[in-house]
């Protein structure tokens, strides 16, 4: 792991806390709730291959929420340095 990685994981520095008081944030958590609910309860039967299909889900989302995060630090690294470049 490098150390931007450790930066996002909180490793380095604290993680600053993310408010989910969006009211857009909101309305789609609520849109999805209620849609896994509602899928649930017409098909109690895929229970399981749900909580499988989820936690690979999240793990994929992790993953690529991790690469954006060192993906847009590497960009401003890159700004910094162009800043300090001969000025004409």
């Amino acid at each position: 792991m490098n150390i931007i990685e450790e930066m996002y994981n909180g490793d380095l520095f604290p993680v600053g806390t993310y408010s989910n008081s969006c009211e857009e944030y909101k309305k789609a958590m609520d849109s999805l709730v209620a849609a896994e609910t509602e899928l649930l309860n017409t098909y109690p039967q895929i229970r399981e291959l749900f909580d499988k299909y989820q936690s690979a889900q999240i793990e994929l989302i992790s993953i690529n929420n991790r690469q954006e995060f060192v993906n847009g630090f590497r960009i401003g690294g890159q700004i910094a340095l162009e800043m300090l470049g001969k000025i004409e």
